[in-house]
């Protein structure tokens, strides 16, 4: 993996749901988390868990071959931002895991500063009285000006975006929404903060995708790397630990 590379592990559940899929995945699972799984009220949500995080193992284990996917372990940050405990690799490995209602995804990168959110579109949602809840002024009247079917995918964009940054730094919803908004256009997407906030806009890039029609996805980086992202897209990992 090259120093300015983020690789993005994505995949619909539906695609490897193969029988005995589940079980293969569990195994790849440590104890703490099988205990995680099972506390899970309905089946899809315990499916859910267990394949990001047999899919996270699997990705780590992409980036650093000589560790078996089965050997990390993790521990959380001041505001719950989970990392790699252990084993130690020659160059340290960071990453940000999301799963949205079956959809799983994952980025591995060299770098902290890296985020990704995985959101399900809903046609149900009505995005300005909920951008007024949470979302800079500038947004709000973005989404205003925009016709409904529009409104909705780019109050998706949003939301995605900011949820990638806030993983990126790591500040899970200790920041709020609104103190920072997300400028998107054909050409480019830009981040803005209000005065208090210590952060450069120039540092970050940011990518946007849809797994499928029914998700958005996002990924925000504030390595500063020049260039922007260079993101590669892996195959779906699980596919292959499921058969």
């Amino acid at each position: 993996m090259a120093d300015d590379e983020i690789e993005l592990f994505v995949g619909l559940i539906e695609s490897i749901e193969t029988p005995g899929a589940v079980e293969s995945c569990r195994r790849l699972l440590s104890v703490d988390e099988r205990i995680r799984a099972d506390r899970f009220m309905f089946e899809r949500h315990q499916r859910q868990y267990i394949f990001a995080h047999a899919m996270l193992r699997l990705a780590l284990s992409h980036a650093a071959p000589e560790i078996e996917p089965t050997d990390w372990s993790f521990s959380t940050g001041r505001y719950g931002r989970p990392f790699v405990a252990a084993p130690a690799t020659s160059t340290a490995l960071h990453f940000s895991l999301s799963h949205a209602d079956g959809c799983v995804a994952c980025v591995v990168s060299k770098h902290e500063t890296v985020g990704v959110d995985v959101e399900t579109v809903s046609r149900r949602v009505a995005p300005l009285s909920t951008a007024l809840r949470f979302f800079a002024p500038e947004e709000v009247e973005t989404l205003r000006g925009l016709p409904e079917p529009a409104a909705i995918e780019r109050f998706f964009d949003y939301w995605t975006l900011k949820e990638a940054y806030l993983k990126a730094r790591g500040f899970g919803l200790n920041l709020p929404l609104d103190a920072f908004a997300m400028q998107v256009s054909r050409e480019a997407i830009e981040i803005s903060f209000k005065p208090d906030i210590s952060d450069d806009p120039a540092g970050w890039h940011f990518s946007l995708c849809s797994p499928s029609p029914s998700h958005r996805l996002a990924i925000a980086d504030g390595s500063g790397a020049v260039g922007g992202l260079r993101i590669t897209r892996n195959a779906w990992p699980l596919r292959e630990a499921a058969e």
